[in-house]
């Protein structure tokens, strides 16, 4: 879908809507009238619930409210994607679109492609992380699609991004599954039944060595999915990856194990 680059009338807002079909499942697939979707938004839900109080306040033009809806939701859950696209849109409106460029870099970082259309026409092809820039060619490679998936827990195989010297959990890899295993909390139901398998998370590190952005790659269900996500969030920050000599973000992947052992 189109996106108008008259970001600053009404029907800018309607189009950045209609651009949220593309990247979430949870969003009805329906093609709906631009001249009437702000009146049909909620009662179809287009935008992600129904109930969303977010939704209600951009209907009615406040979009400062709004920010502040998405911003509880975001710090409710950090990895919240319709959260930070829609605080975008809604700080797009109130006129800060270095801050809604930055969260739809978020959006990006959580591993939604579509959100390529956005950076690139509305935010100048560049992304925003942690202070730090992506241009066009850099965001795009870094977030295209893998064809396979991490194997083991080795720094090539796990790399979503390969540079020279690449980021690591300060300690090795050995301090990294001993920090995992003594913080994760196996999900009882889980353990119960005896159920265990590996959890593939999605983690940008940062040129501070901040570990950001955590999300489900691959999931298994039971309560695994939301505890991976949780030890991994609680991460201390890891040694970043350079190249040439300077730190850069790379992404990368961990697999989080669980088993009746745990």
């Amino acid at each position: 879908m189109k996106i108008s680059y008259f970001m600053h009338s009404l029907k800018s807002i309607l189009n950045i809507v209609v651009f949220c079909l593309c990247y979430s499942n949870c969003f009805s697939q329906k093609t709906v009238n631009t001249d009437s979707l702000i009146n049909s938004m909620v009662n179809e839900s287009i935008v992600n619930s129904p109930s969303d109080a977010g939704v209600t306040l951009m209907k009615s033009s406040s979009f400062s409210d709004a920010t502040k809806f998405y911003s509880a939701e975001i710090n409710k859950n950090e990895g919240n994607a319709a959260a930070y696209f829609n605080r975008g849109i809604s700080q797009w409106q109130t006129n800060e679109p270095s801050k809604a460029c930055q969260d739809w870099s978020a959006v990006l970082a959580l591993g939604d492609t579509a959100t390529f259309k956005l950076l690139d026409g509305n935010c100048h092809g560049a992304m925003v992380i942690d202070g730090d820039t992506l241009h066009k060619e850099q965001y795009h490679k870094m977030f295209a699609v893998a064809k396979t998936d991490a194997k083991s827990s080795s720094n090539s195989s796990n790399a979503m991004t390969v540079v020279e010297q690449m980021p690591e959990y300060k300690g090795g890899d050995l301090a990294m599954m001993k920090f995992l295993n003594m913080n994760m909390r196996y999900p009882e139901v889980a353990r119960k039944k005896n159920i265990q398998g590996t959890v593939i998370v999605n983690i940008i590190i940062s040129t501070k060595g901040n570990v950001m952005f955590p999300y489900v790659k691959k999931g298994i269900g039971g309560g695994f999915d939301e505890e991976a996500l949780r030890v991994i969030r609680s991460m201390p920050a890891w040694n970043p990856g350079k190249q040439n000599g300077k730190p850069v973000l790379v992404r990368y992947n961990i697999p989080v194990k669980f088993s009746a052992g745990n």
